[in-house]
């Protein structure tokens, strides 16, 4: 029997190097560690990974999130039955909702113009599982309707069932008004062609051809539009009047720098006449400087240019007429000083006999002498206001400063038998030698019409550039009802022989010296009481030059 020491049994079996033998299979604790320590590793790279992907993730949801809610298309998620179950903040901006919030409490089927086209649209879902740019009226939550171009695709269960639909939609109400705008532009601009007297066209010139002209163009040269797309440019040029064709050649090389042009020429039409046309274009070219259109209007100008033609005669006509009447008006003219000069020295003549026999004769053939006598004198009278007013007419008149003061002066010295007042300064106006014949007829009819004892004023005075003259008289004035027509009266023939002639003398003259000529009350509101005639002549001062 073995005698034991007293030690623990295991400490028998421990080596020599103080630790105990490994059993078969048995790890030592440093492997133990090892394979931890490993283990670890492997469990903190695992870790950064899975916080890379987590980081990913985050960032990824992050950009859907910022895509989704700061697109400028209205995206949405509405389920089967309609219900909007998520939208970004474009879509409620399109259809007029307060928030995002606001348009999640809504039906999608509201924001349709048809509540019908929902259901075709559900149900092309289900035959394609998508709709890809479709234009529709839409209508916004306050009932304006807006057109949008929309995107959907639906989302199915396991059994085939429609469960969600997915789209976007974007606002292209601006886009369609402008097109229709367009459309209506393009319209109208069609319809006044198209309508127009006038031939709109474009020829190609690279491929030689008209691209378009006006169905007009047959009423104007017989030609239909398809006929006339069919002729190149010697076809063209060859209906052109020869004798145009020089011209046309140059305008149109002329254009090609310039860019606009304008022809009128001869082109032989399809029934064989020539129609004068008149073509106001331009030319397109491209960025080398190359034609590549020409562009215009073509006008049919045949009546216009034969008008033109029979003016053109016309006014040949009448220069030929004109020269003729021109060498008849001075034969005329040469004929009438012939005869005043002979009649007033036939009348000066009969004058000076009445003046001898007046004295030798008594009685009832003095009474008859007398008569004769102021016939005489009054037809001298005539003739003389006759001479002035052809020397009026001869020609334009010769206006030269003239003093007025002095012409007055002159006249009142005249009359010296009769009362007459003058207040007047110096003054120059502008006038002729007839200017003397003014104040002589005014005074002369005051004296006739006012009777015994008449009374006359001259007054003179500045007014805007001119002076204005006063000749009135105490006489038996002028009625309202004539003083419009007392100046026509030799016009309108309104007269007796001689009768108003000296004031026409005063019209005439007192127009040639560009001023006018009126009557008033002497007295305004007493027509009994006097005449006042009043005229401007234009103050020589006044006048440049």
């Amino acid at each position: 029997m073995a005698v034991h020491s007293g030690e623990p049994e295991s400490s028998s079996r421990t080596g020599a190097g103080g630790q105990r033998p490994l059993a078969a299979g048995e790890r030592s604790v440093h492997e133990r560690v090892t394979e931890l320590l490993v283990e670890n590793a492997a469990l903190r790279r695992e870790n950064v990974t899975l916080q890379s992907v987590k980081d990913a993730l985050q960032e990824s949801e992050e950009r859907y999130r910022r895509l989704f809610e700061d697109d400028l298309t209205g995206d949405y998620l509405s389920a089967a039955d309609g219900r909007i179950l998520a939208c970004n903040p474009a879509f409620a901006r399109i259809f007029g909702f307060a928030s995002v919030e606001d348009a999640l409490n809504t039906n999608i089927r509201d924001l349709y113009e048809d509540s019908r086209d929902r259901d075709r649209l559900i149900a092309r879902l289900r035959r394609g599982g998508k709709v890809e740019n479709e234009g529709r009226t839409r209508r916004r939550r306050d009932g304006t309707r807006i057109h949008v171009v929309e995107n959907v695709i639906g989302h199915f269960g396991p059994d085939g069932g429609l469960l969600e639909t997915q789209g976007y939609v974007y606002d292209d109400s601006e886009r369609r008004r402008a097109e229709e705008a367009l459309r209506e532009s393009e319209e109208r601009f069609r319809a006044v062609l198209e309508n127009s007297l006038d031939a709109a066209y474009r020829r190609n010139l690279q491929a030689d051809r008209y691209d378009y002209m006006s169905p007009v163009i047959e009423e104007i040269l017989g030609f239909t539009p398809e006929e006339m797309a069919a002729m190149d440019i010697g076809e063209v040029m060859d209906r052109i009047h020869p004798d145009d064709r020089p011209l046309v050649k140059a305008e149109l090389n002329s254009a090609a720098a310039s860019g606009r042009g304008l022809l009128v020429y001869r082109f032989r039409a399809k029934d064989g006449r020539y129609r004068w046309l008149e073509d106001h274009f331009t030319v397109t070219l491209d960025p080398a400087g190359r034609p590549l259109f020409r562009g215009g209007i073509v006008r049919d100008v045949t009546e216009r240019r034969r008008t033109e033609e029979a003016i053109r005669r016309h006014a040949t006509d009448l220069a030929r007429v004109h020269r003729d009447l021109e060498s008849a008006h001075r034969e005329a003219n040469l004929y009438l000083d012939i005869l005043t000069h002979d009649i007033g020295n036939t009348e000066n003549v009969s004058n000076l006999y009445s003046e001898l026999l007046i004295d030798s004769v008594e009685g009832e053939a003095a009474c008859y002498m007398a008569n004769l006598k102021r016939s005489i004198a009054k037809s001298i009278e005539i003739l003389g206001t006759v001479s002035k007013i052809r020397r009026i007419h001869a020609g334009p008149p010769l206006l030269r400063p003239t003093d007025l003061d002095a012409v007055i002066r002159a006249e009142i010295d005249h009359f010296r038998d009769i009362s007459i007042s003058y207040e007047g300064a110096p003054r120059r106006v502008l006038a002729d030698d007839l200017l003397s014949e003014v104040f002589t007829n005014l005074i002369g009819n005051a004296i006739k019409h006012g009777g015994p004892g008449v009374a006359v004023t001259v007054r003179t005075e500045e007014e805007d550039g001119f002076v204005r003259v006063t000749v009135a008289d105490t006489g038996r004035g002028v009625p309202d009802d004539q003083k419009e027509d007392i100046f026509h009266r030799y016009e309108k023939k309104q007269r007796g022989v001689g009768e108003g002639l000296g004031l026409y003398l005063v019209q005439i003259l007192i127009d040639r010296y560009g001023g006018r000529i009126w009557v008033e009350d002497r007295v305004p509101g007493h027509p009994g009481d006097g005449a006042a005639f009043s005229l401007l002549l234009r103050e020589a001062d006044a006048v440049p030059g």
